[in-house]
C-alpha cells in the first residue's frame, strides 16, 4: 500500500529541512505563525512516521528530547553539552569499525552509531570570554 503524501506532511518535512536538527516541539513552534491549524500531535506523528520510513533520522541522547535530521546519508553527530546544539560530522573512514565488535564479543554487526560530545564553537568562545 502506498503512503499518502498530504500537504501537511510536505510542509512539516520542508520545515524539518529548514531547521538545524530540531526537536518535534521546535518544528511545531516554528510553524505556528504560518500554519496555525497544524496540531502538535500531527507534527509529532509525521516526524515519527518519517523516521520509521527512513526519510528522516531520530537522534537520541539520554536526558534530552529526540531531535530529527532530514539527512539520512551515512554521517554522525556532535552534541554540545552546554547549549544542546547538534552538528553533522562526516568521517573520511569508519572501515572495519564493526569488525572490532565481532572479534571482541562475537557480535554480528548490522549497524552502529558514532556520537561525539563536547562544546560547540560558540559555547567554547563564551567560556573563554568568562575566564578573562
Amino acid at each position: 500500500m502506498q503512503e499518502r503524501q498530504t500537504k501537511q506532511k510536505a510542509i512539516i518535512y520542508e520545515r524539518l529541512k529548514a531547521l538545524d536538527h530540531p526537536t518535534a516541539t521546535e518544528v511545531y513552534t516554528s510553524m505556528q505563525k504560518d500554519y496555525p491549524s497544524i496540531s502538535r500531535a500531527t507534527v509529532f506523528r509525521v516526524l515519527g512516521g518519517l523516521a520509521a520510513r527512513g526519510k528522516a533520522r531520530e537522534i537520541r541522547v539520554a536526558g534530552t528530547d529526540v531531535r530529527y535530521d532530514y539527512n539520512v546519508e551515512n554521517h554522525y553527530h556532535a552534541h554540545c553539552r552546554d547549549c544542546g546544539r547538534v552538528a553533522d560530522v562526516f568521517l573520511s573512514s569508519t572501515e572495519g569499525i564493526g569488525n572490532d565488535a565481532k572479534v571482541m564479543n562475537g557480535f554480528t554487526v548490522d549497524g552502529y552509531t558514532v556520537e561525539f560530545f563536547g562544546r560547540c564553537k560558540a559555547c567554547s568562545s563564551a567560556v573563554k570570554q568568562e575566564k578573562r
